[in-house]
């Protein structure tokens, strides 16, 4: 395992660190008495005046693009999974692609804070909240499927295949079961801590896994 392999095993406690960090710099809303419209717009410009808000963007772009390389460095690994690791692959795509336009609402809502009325930023953020909850299919597919491509390669060890291939289970059967939340307030999923909890145990155990002798037995020549 190479020093570039290693870049590409730790991208996944990148992206967990990285995510948190730029969310803790960011803040979080003490809440008031207005409207929940209100209340998002007046968090907006409490982010606006925040002189850390752009290293906290930054961060999470960071993280972002850490997520993308986890993907593709844990897929590549799984490769002799076969159809296993395309699904998984197919599964952290669309994940990655729901952050991207989530991270957009955001944008939007902050960008337009001042010409915005309360009821549409209200709206914008439930969708983003939305997206989050429906993310956990594709996120579920991606655990699970690369999960069970581990099990199969025996890339991890059968503790970390089958406690992979239950989170991304549980986070399938959350949404399932779910149907539609009562409000916009209930739209955060619980199994995500899961999700980053996999990644965080399986970015560790594949960076600092032990080198494997892949080099060809000699077989010595003999008197013919």
């Amino acid at each position: 395992m190479n020093a570039m392999n290693r870049i590409g095993a730790l991208s996944g406690v990148a992206y967990v660190l990285l995510i948190n960090i730029g969310v803790a710099v960011v803040g979080e809303d003490a809440g008031g008495a207005a409207s929940p419209g209100q209340r998002i717009l007046d968090e907006q410009q409490r982010i606006a005046l925040n002189p850390w808000t752009g290293v906290a963007l930054a961060l999470i772009i960071l993280a972002l693009l850490a997520f993308m390389m986890f993907v593709g460095y844990l897929c590549w690994r799984l490769r002799t999974a076969g159809w296993l690791a395309a699904t998984a692959l197919i599964g952290g795509t669309t994940a990655m692609l729901a952050s991207l336009i989530s991270l957009a609402l955001i944008i939007t809502v902050y960008v337009l804070r001042d010409n915005m009325s309360p009821e549409l930023a209200r709206a914008l953020i439930a969708l983003d909240g939305a997206g989050h909850m429906v993310q956990l299919l594709t996120l579920g597919v991606y655990v699970l499927f690369a999960s069970a491509g581990a099990l199969v390669t025996r890339t991890l060890g059968r503790a970390l295949s089958w406690g992979g291939m239950v989170i991304g289970a549980i986070s399938i059967l959350v949404l399932a079961a779910s149907g539609l939340p009562a409000n916009d307030e209930s739209l955060f999923p619980w199994p995500f801590l899961l999700v980053m909890l996999w990644m965080t145990v399986i970015s560790l155990r594949l960076t600092f896994a032990r080198n494997r002798d892949t080099a060809p037995i000699t077989v010595p020549a003999t008197a013919g």
